[in-house]
């Protein structure tokens, strides 16, 4: 981390802090987003938002910001761990492709974005998102200690943790203070395909829509629910933490995708920062 790129783990953060908040830049590489990496990150935020003079009202809405940021980053790398897999069996059981040939035609196909949008209409969205969102609360629970575990339970994470370390999906956070703005680039180790793309574009210039007008809050409103979950309620939230900033997040928050990776882009004006009225 830093300048001098100097590592550290955890907990040495913490150890290190005063002499690592001096540095203009810093480097985490994530695997999950577990309660001591959220407050590692949060000391270094609050730090960082004393040394730019921040008030102390910004901190709510640029942390929340990051931390959906990074669970969508968490979210999305194992949603394509269960998307490869799903496609997979789907190629070995086609009765269509040689077993030995299926991994080999699943690697063209995500290396292909048209034939990786188009193999997503193959592969049910409704089942990756409760696998999705069963491993997520099976982790919490396994690592809050909250009740124990079943075996079948024990033995599916053991099955999500061996198919997750095949693909070694990682999350990269970057955060630079620059002359006049607090820099953010989140980089997650998957793509977003093509559809979720759109919708989530569509969303979020609706969202501008309603700001603009003065009603950004409405945006929140049951009517557009279903569209949120489709696009991203995460998004809606960074989004949001913007607008209340007094900011135009369609300027200050950006989303690249890539056929590797998803890249986010957050970048908070210091003067923004420094001004802000409750």
């Amino acid at each position: 981390m830093g300048n001098e790129k100097i590592k550290y783990k955890g907990e040495e953060i913490l150890q290190n802090l005063p002499e690592i908040l001096r540095k203009d830049y810093f480097h985490f590489q994530l695997k999950g987003l577990t309660k001591s990496t959220r407050h590692v990150i949060n000391e270094v935020v609050q730090g960082l938002l004393d040394r730019v003079g921040a008030n102390p009202l910004t901190s709510f809405h640029l942390f929340s910001g990051l931390m959906e940021a990074l669970l969508n980053a968490v979210k999305a790398n194992t949603r394509f761990v269960i998307f490869q897999d799903e496609l997979l069996t789907k190629l070995k059981n086609s009765g269509q492709t040689p077993e030995e040939e299926a991994e080999e035609l699943l690697d063209v196909i995500l290396e292909t974005e048209p034939l990786r949008d188009a193999m997503q209409r193959y592969i049910v969205p409704d089942k990756i998102k409760k696998v999705v969102q069963k491993i997520l609360t099976l982790s919490d629970k396994k690592k809050a200690k909250r009740g124990e575990l079943t075996p079948a339970e024990i033995e599916f994470l053991d099955l999500v943790r061996q198919k997750t370390k095949k693909y070694d999906l990682k999350i990269s956070l970057k955060i630079e203070i620059r002359p006049n703005s607090l820099y953010i680039r989140i980089r997650n180790d998957s793509p977003i395909m093509g559809m979720d793309l759109k919708r989530i574009q569509s969303s979020r210039e609706r969202h501008n829509e309603l700001a603009r007008a003065g009603n950004s809050g409405e945006f929140f409103r049951p009517d557009f629910l279903d569209e949120k979950e489709s696009a991203g309620f995460g998004i809606a939230m960074i989004d949001e933490g913007f607008y209340n900033l007094g900011l135009d997040p369609m300027e200050c928050f950006d989303i690249q995708t890539s056929k590797h990776a998803t890249t986010v882009y957050l970048n908070y004006p210091i003067e923004a920062l420094q001004k802000m009225e409750f």
